[in-house]
């Protein structure tokens, strides 16, 4: 049966044929206009997936290069930190510390060790200031707390502090008695005091041993005094002068809040001397609490960041291997925490005499050692240069052995915070030319060569404009539409 040709029939075939080439020519020019393929996944779901995963891949090496080169940057400015903190401590020049250092040990510069011994102690405030420095709104050198100041000057805190009135009952409040009563007890009156033999200071036991009726004037005899002065082995009170029994464990200061340079109290913080805290922690404290937050700082924490190194993670926490520790701890590069005990020094007289003497607590971070020698040198004498007491020259001889041991360490750690910062520089290469290599990749898959899109858009409106001149021809009406059946 032949089907009848009506215009209406003509008509609907005629709008299917002019909406299909409409479609292929809106495609062809969505292609021109992107530049892609494919515009939704429906378009090809294979190429779309494929696509997707090298995308996926791409934006990922991409967040890691960003992080990579924001701790590459952070990294330089910690180096040059470092660089500057370098020069002060082992460059020879008069502004340096180490140019003081050797200043202060100079005898015909002796007289200006107190204006030496100020140039110190400001010098370990720059060192500290230099360990503060930010990368943007963040400290460098503050581990993973990165908002606030790693080093702190703050008022040295009086270990005996005792806030109140002295209580026998309590065995911490000993320090606040002066005398020992005859009961055994504790007491700040002389009059409750248990009474003891005056000791002699100039007793020398071997002498008096040894000694005749001719030396019982010398004042190297006997161990107790007499009330006019001499000596006496006899300690019965009809005999020698009696005291009230000191506390051994007495301390004057253990009322007083702060400590100042000299070790004297006081409860003004303006007036107490300044130690270095790193972030809240006694920087020269060896009390095992400080020690264990210290060594936490330096082992226990860390601030990892994924820089493609294949990060992967074991019992929820991130293997050390597939990470980069971001955190840099200042108490590290500084020289460390804590001080050393029994310490010996030798010091050679001006008659070639050699002197020993074991120094406790000397420092171990460079910082602490330059501003205790600027206090050790401003206490000599104004007009000569004279140590204080012999013990400051021990200690000072102690402190500039440890500040040479401390610039070496230094120096080691600033070689290796070098190898790290190499290591990102090239890391940031290798991330560059991956991102690179994975969008060259995606690109090839679903990027159109302009020329076939162009082309193609050119030859769909071809067709779609003849599509249309059809049209003319099919829209009149024809005889079969007026006969009837």
């Amino acid at each position: 049966m032949i089907p009848r040709m009506t215009t209406v029939g003509t008509l609907k075939n005629y709008r299917y044929s002019l909406n299909s080439s409409n479609n292929t020519m809106t495609k062809a020019m969505n292609t021109v206009l992107t530049g892609r393929l494919f515009n939704s996944y429906a378009d090809d779901p294979a190429l779309a997936t494929r696509c997707f995963q090298i995308r996926n891949s791409y934006w990922k090496a991409k967040g890691q290069l960003n992080v990579n080169e924001s701790l590459r940057h952070k990294y330089d400015v910690a180096w040059e930190s470092l660089g500057s903190m370098s020069t002060d401590l082992y460059a020879l020049a008069e502004d340096t510390a180490y140019g003081s250092v050797l200043r202060s040990l100079n005898r015909p510069t002796g007289p200006g060790r107190v204006a030496l011994g100020q140039s110190l102690e400001a010098k370990a405030k720059d060192l500290a200031q230099i360990m503060n420095g930010r990368y943007g709104e963040n400290y460098v050198f503050a581990g993973a707390d990165t908002l606030n100041a790693p080093f702190t000057w703050e008022s040295k805190e009086n270990p005996a502090y005792i806030d109140g009135t002295p209580d026998p009952a309590n065995p911490d409040h000993a320090a606040a008695f002066k005398y020992v009563t005859a009961a055994g007890g504790l007491t700040n009156e002389a009059a409750d005091a248990n009474l003891v033999p005056k000791p002699n200071p100039n007793y020398d036991e071997e002498f008096t041993k040894n000694a005749t009726a001719a030396d019982v004037d010398d004042p190297r005899y006997g161990q107790y005094l007499t009330p006019d002065g001499k000596g006496t082995t006899n300690p019965d009170p009809a005999v020698a002068a009696q005291v009230p029994e000191e506390n051994e464990d007495y301390n004057p200061n253990v009322f007083f809040k702060y400590l100042k340079a000299d070790g004297t109290g006081t409860d003004s913080e303006n007036e107490a001397a300044k130690v270095l805290h790193y972030r809240g922690v006694p920087v020269d404290s060896n009390e095992p609490a400080d020690v264990e937050k210290m060594e936490y700082f330096l082992k226990g924490e860390h601030k990892y960041v994924d820089v493609g190194l294949g990060h992967k993670e074991a019992d929820g926490e991130a293997v050390s291997s597939t990470v980069f520790d971001s955190s840099l701890q200042g108490i590290y590069y500084s020289g460390g925490y804590g001080t050393k005990n029994g310490v010996e020094v030798e010091i050679e007289d001006e008659n070639g005499k050699v002197k020993t003497m074991t120094v406790d607590n000397i420092p171990k971070n460079v910082i602490s050692i330059v501003n205790e020698m600027g206090q050790i040198l401003q206490r000599c004498n104004k007009d000569d240069g004279a140590w204080a007491s012999e013990e400051d020259q021990f200690r000072f001889k102690a402190l500039v052995d440890e500040y040479e041991a401390g610039c070496s360490a230094f120096r080691e750690r600033w070689t290796e915070m070098d190898t790290q910062s190499g290591f990102l520089r090239d890391n940031s290469e290798l991330l560059t030319s991956t991102s690179d290599s994975l969008k060259q990749q995606y690109m090839e898959l679903e990027d159109a060569d302009p020329a076939a899109a162009i082309s193609d858009f050119m030859f769909a409106r071809y067709c779609y404009d003849a599509a249309l001149k059809v049209g003319n021809s099919v829209l009149s009406q024809s005889l079969m539409d007026y006969m009837n059946f």
